[in-house]
């Protein structure tokens, strides 16, 4: 398998395949995979890629949005933006006053792969950073305010969930979660410790959640739900 990346329909895997009898793309992921027959000559690429383009790009239309020197990736506690520079060699950053800053030297590509998964794991790298110091002192405080009790508080980068509760009444959060409304932040927390007294999902344990959040539960857990995060789609793995 080969890869081949095209600034506009982003990374194009390509298959070789001894009974292809013609070019077939399908779309898994963010990526494209294209599967030729064998012996085909890989010089005429780019030029297939351009008859191909407009049936291309629908099979990509769902693929990961790419990072841009003009994309705004805004969390709970910080915002990330690029910045161009022609002082750096290397990509660096630097987290001030709830801005995470992203110096891009002079140069380099944006649209090239491996440095939008270097900026994406910069901006993950700190988002980690400020759920473990923000998260934990969340639960803190909720638990205390509904005299709860849980024994710790761990961040995953979980992309499924968005937390769990143990039975040992360790609570668990997506350093994800940071890219919620705050309202929304709190109601999973609430939702973690509501677990502490409620492990499953019966009524007793919606009727608690209701009270801990002084409004209806459900209501509340079908937005968390329905939201869409620009930053999450940005910089998910």
């Amino acid at each position: 398998m080969y890869e081949y990346y095209d600034n506009e329909l982003g990374s194009i895997l390509i298959k070789p395949n001894v009974r292809a009898k013609k070019l077939i793309a399908r779309r898994k992921g963010g990526e494209i995979y294209l599967t030729v027959p064998y012996g085909f000559d890989f010089k005429r690429l780019p030029q297939i890629l351009d008859e191909m383009r407009p049936r291309l790009i629908k099979v990509a239309v769902n693929a990961k949005p790419l990072i841009t020197e003009e994309s705004v990736i805004d969390t709970f506690t910080f915002q990330a933006r690029i910045s161009r520079t022609d002082k750096m060699k290397n990509v660096q950053m630097r987290l001030r006053d709830g801005e995470l800053m992203v110096f891009i030297p002079d140069g380099l590509d944006m649209m090239d792969r491996q440095l939008q998964d270097r900026i994406k794991d910069m901006v993950r790298s700190v988002l980690r950073h400020e759920a473990k110091r923000v998260l934990p002192q969340k639960v803190a405080f909720w638990a205390k305010e509904f005299n709860l009790q849980f024994s710790q508080v761990k961040i995953n980068k979980s992309t499924t969930r968005w937390g769990s509760c143990s039975l040992q009444k360790n609570v668990n959060l997506s350093l994800y979660l940071m890219l919620l409304p705050e309202r929304l932040i709190d109601y999973v927390v609430l939702h973690e410790l509501a677990h502490t007294v409620e492990m499953n999902h019966g009524e007793k344990f919606w009727e608690l959640l209701s009270k801990l959040c002084g409004e209806d539960a459900r209501a509340v857990s079908r937005s968390v739900r329905k939201f869409n995060s620009p930053a999450y789609n940005l910089i998910k793995p």
